[in-house]
């Protein structure tokens, strides 16, 4: 995986950004970043089998999916 942190905020809050190297990433792994992101209060995006999927707090997870569902892009560059 490769992780992108602090990548962008929403609503004040970092958000990390991570993308697997082959098609999906380990879930061990992808486990252990979901309790990072819990305890640390920060949003969690990350795509596997080229999609994404939003973690975090309810309002992020709708935000992401409502972008995603308009095609527009997840975070500025």
């Amino acid at each position: 995986m490769i992780m992108l942190a602090a990548n962008f905020t929403w609503r004040g809050l970092p958000v990390d950004v991570v993308v697997p190297v082959g098609e999906r990433p380990k879930r061990k792994a992808l486990d252990w970043l979901k309790e990072f992101s819990s305890a640390r209060k920060r949003p969690l995006l990350y795509q596997t089998q080229g999609e994404w999927f939003a973690f975090g707090p309810p309002a992020f997870q709708a935000e992401i999916s409502e972008r995603i569902r308009r095609g527009e892009k997840l975070w500025d560059e």
